[in-house]
């Protein structure tokens, strides 16, 4: 748990602030008065009656609805230190109302800030002791996200946050110096929404998703940095986000273009235009029209996808060598940053982020030869930005391991940043992604203090949809549907007996979806963790638990995901797979701080109908006395999920959880049903464990110990364990370790989550599953649950719709929106309205974004 920086007492009157000066810096309290927000600081001390809330400082003051509140840092992880300073990632916002009792607000402003708390959550980052925001010296701050909502603090209480990532980490080399790297990405707020809203360029010379990326290097005292930065293709263009083309505007972007350029050249000499974009269609034959090389220009053009389908690495190789004569950098031994390398590709994602860290590494190589460090010879490679990804030595060098996973960290942050809803072939989520973003977009206008457009319709269009939402049984049913889950630790066996694998579905009638999660699917060294070893080891067990579940009944993979050792396969019944729709993984690492992904959980989200559900497969850290930490792994996983879009969630793995009692103890316990011959026997010694001795077992397991003091666990149920405890066994053996002596525990389990709309109907069955499977230290579990999931009606949901639109007699939905709906097939407003619309002298404009959202009907 982190340590709070400050303190917030909350009195009728007043907010008070009480920073830590030896971990902030700030020296006199802040007081805002709840009347008229006017604040001051001030020395004295306070009513000690009222109970202070421990934070992490003040991001400034946000209006909804005219209503001031004042929004706070909740939670913060520290990431690592710089320069003798800790630097936060933000997790938690929270909020204050202006007066103390402030009347509770509707749901328009309730919206309006879980919005905003949501928008500076995960990818914002903030320092009391570096300016984040300020490496370079622009002559407008485009990285301070909040400096309008703190404008009115006084200066030392002015907390400057980033948008983008923060990286960190120290080792030693062979001589035994010690360098600390660190990267730092800071995304400008200038057309800072999605992909979907914010493309190209603007009038004042603003690109979207501009991204200044710096890398900074420490060692014997000296400080080295290098500057790189991304933005999209300065030219006036957008998505279409209906069919993901690209549409050009006529309008000349050569002034714009400049003005871009010029802020860029207002902190360097020279830049060099790294375009990666494809040859030969509409947008980069319009670059080449209007970018030409100077004195202060280079251009680098080069067709990278190309290149790396077809896996042409000669290619790729002399590009960088030609890039690694513009390489630059900074110094405290005198060199100073003359050159700028602007790289994009189309979105500026994952070609741009594989380019970049390829050119920083080149830039690493030469500032640790300003350090008299010869990086060739202490990491053993004759081309770095090539092993950097095909690693051709077994010790991989702890820099070059860490390099590239902050560097992949990086690339994943920025890409959900801009991406934010994915494109998918599922029109309602892909509606409901669209209109989430431009929302989220007006957020962003109302923190930076920006004009705000459609606000009214915004509004408007929450009205119905809550309406929408309260009727929403007219329009869906309930299916009545089974999944069936299997969790194995399999320590690395390789798959050789089929009628074994045939075992671990122990089924009757085939569930509509069949979920396996496995761990250790390969043993856990630094080949596997870090290299790409375990692909022929992944095809041959999805072969196989195919062909095994193929035997049941009809299956489809509807998706799979591997992270090291943890690996999920979903399969859906043939006659049930034009249902699964929207399909996304994710990965989420947690070993070695959260950088490797020897531990952490592989997710599956999908559409099956109308709910969405996800899976969680997980390999929490080992270890009898480690359960904190296991705490924190199950919360940092189920987090960095983003559960909040989903129906239910179903989490399994080998949780790690053990039973706090000595060895002896619970072996004793469960040693006469091990060493009983007879199944009659064996069954009456079971069913005694079961009602007395069992029942022990689990009062000691610290998952139900502990599972109150993780915000995630305790929200999830677990079935009532009527087995013994599957961890951990002699390999071959029915007997529990007598090696070291682990204590017999439920490690492997299965829990179950319901967050909106539908319930779990029931858990029919929850066992260790019965066979042979000695190959592992584990024995597998399984569960058979029948829940339901949602369908909805799209015909009679637009018709409901209609009727809301036609009954509503509000004079501002009525004439302000309404009228707008026109030119869609079947569709024509109602007369009333066409006369009023006619009185008011207000043109029926096509406006097809509300229908998108609610009735997914369809279009010319």
């Amino acid at each position: 748990m982190n340590q709070a920086l400050m303190s917030l007492t909350l009195t009728p009157n007043k907010m008070i602030i009480d920073p830590d000066f030896q971990l902030t810096r700030i020296s006199n309290k802040l007081i805002i008065d709840r009347g008229n927000m006017k604040m001051w600081e001030s020395k004295e001390k306070f009513d000690q009656s009222f109970q202070p809330r421990k934070i992490f400082g003040i991001l400034g003051i946000f209006e909804v609805s005219g209503k001031p509140v004042l929004l706070f840092i909740e939670d913060a992880d520290m990431i690592g230190i710089l320069e003798g300073w800790p630097i936060y990632q933000i997790t938690k916002v929270g909020f204050v109302d202006k007066k103390h009792q402030e009347p509770e607000h509707d749901i328009f402003e309730k919206d309006q800030l879980e919005k905003v708390k949501n928008l500076f959550i995960n990818s914002f980052y903030f320092s009391y002791g570096i300016d984040l925001t300020n490496q370079s010296n622009y002559q407008h701050n485009r990285f301070w996200w909040n400096s309008n909502l703190c404008k009115m603090f006084p200066p030392e209480w002015q907390l400057k946050i980033i948008q983008g990532y923060v990286g960190i980490f120290s080792i030693t080399l062979r001589n035994l110096n010690q360098i600390q790297y660190c990267l730092i990405s800071r995304r400008s707020f200038y057309k800072g929404g999605s992909i979907r809203n914010d493309t190209g360029i603007d009038t004042e010379g603003n690109v979207a998703n501009y991204t200044e990326t710096e890398q900074l290097v420490y060692m014997n005292n000296e400080k080295a940095k290098q500057i790189l930065c991304r933005g999209s293709i300065p030219l006036f263009w957008q998505y279409n986000i209906f069919n993901n083309q690209i549409v050009m505007s006529q309008e000349d972007p050569k002034k714009a273009m400049n003005k871009h350029f010029q802020i860029l050249l207002s902190n360097f000499i020279k830049i060099h235009f790294i375009n990666l974009v494809d040859d030969g269609s509409q947008l980069p034959n319009q670059l080449d029209r209007y970018l030409t090389e100077s004195e202060q220009m280079s251009i680098y053009k080069f067709n990278f996808k190309s290149a790396f389908l077809n896996k042409d690495l000669d290619s790729i190789n002399k590009y960088l060598e030609k890039l690694n004569e513009c390489v630059d950098y900074s110094s405290t031994l005198g060199h100073r940053q003359q050159n700028i390398m602007r790289i994009n590709c189309y979105d500026c994602l994952d070609q741009t982020n594989i380019v970049m860290a390829k050119v920083a590494m080149m830039g690493v190589q030469k500032i640790l030869q300003t350090f008299k460090v010869d990086i060739l010879q202490e990491f053993d490679a004759q081309n770095l930005y090539v092993d950097l990804d095909i690693p051709s030595i077994h010790n991989i060098h702890p820099f070059l391991l860490y390099f590239k996973s902050k560097w992949m960290e990086n690339g994943d942050q920025l890409r959900l940043i801009y991406k934010v809803g994915q494109q998918n072939s599922d029109l309602n989520q892909f509606y409901k992604n669209m209109v989430e973003e431009k929302q989220l977009k007006e957020v962003i206008h109302r923190a930076l203090g920006f004009p705000i457009s459609e606000s009214q319709a915004n509004e408007n269009i929450m009205m119905l949809e809550r309406t929408m939402k309260k009727r929403e049984n007219e329009y869906t049913q309930l299916l009545q549907k089974s999944v069936y889950v299997v969790t194995w630790n399999i320590n690395a066996h390789q798959p050789n007996d089929k009628s074994l694998y045939s075992q671990l579905f122990q089924f009757q009638t085939p569930p509509h979806i069949v979920a396996i999660g496995f761990q250790e699917l390969v043993k856990l060294n630094t080949l596997t963790v870090v290299g790409r070893q375990n692909r022929d080891v992944i095809e041959n067990w999805k072969q196989i638990l195919y062909n095994c579940l193929n035997t049941k009944a009809k299956y489809v993979l509807a998706a799979q995901q591997v992270m090291v050792g943890t690996f999920i396969l979903v399969f859906v019944l043939d006659d049930e797979k034009l249902h699964i729709s929207n399909v996304k993984t994710e990965i989420v690492k947690y070993g070695f701080g959260q950088s490797l992904g020897n531990k952490g959980g592989v997710i599956i989200k999908l559409r099956f109908y109308d709910s969405n559900i996800c899976f969680v497969n997980v390999h929490l850290p080992a270890g009898q006395k480690s359960n904190d930490d296991r705490m924190a792994a199950f919360d940092y996983i189920h987090n960095r999920a983003e559960l909040n879009q989903c129906d239910w969630v179903i989490t399994f793995g080998d949780m790690n959880f053990r039973i706090n009692l000595a060895q002896q103890s619970v072996v004793a316990s469960i040693s006469n049903y091990q060493n009983i011959q007879n199944q009659e026997q064996k069954e009456a010694i079971l069913k005694h464990l079961k009602g007395i001795k069992f029942q022990v077992l689990k009062e000691y397991d610290q998952m139900h110990l502990e599972k109150l003091k993780s915000q995630y666990l305790k929200q999830f149920h677990e079935a009532d364990i009527q087995f013994l405890p599957t961890y951990k066994y002699d390999i071959g053996t029915e007997i529990y370790d007598t090696v070291k002596k682990r204590v017999p525990s439920f490690t492997d389990r299965i829990l179950l989550k319901k967050i909106q709309k539908v319930a779990i109907h029931s858990v029919e069955w929850y066992d260790r599953i019965q066979g042979n499977f000695q190959v592992s230290d584990h024995r597998p579990v399984g569960c058979l649950i029948q829940t339901q999931v949602c369908e909805i009606d799209k015909k009679k949901k637009e018709n409901l719709f209609r009727e809301l639109i036609q009954l509503e007699e509000d004079e501002q939905i009525g004439h302000q929106y309404f009228p707008k709906i026109q030119n869609i097939k079947n569709f024509e407003p109602c007369t009333k309205y066409k006369q009023r619309a006619s009185q008011l002298n207000v043109t029926l404009k096509p406006d097809r974004e509300l229908l998108m959202k609610l009735c997914n009907p369809e279009f010319e």
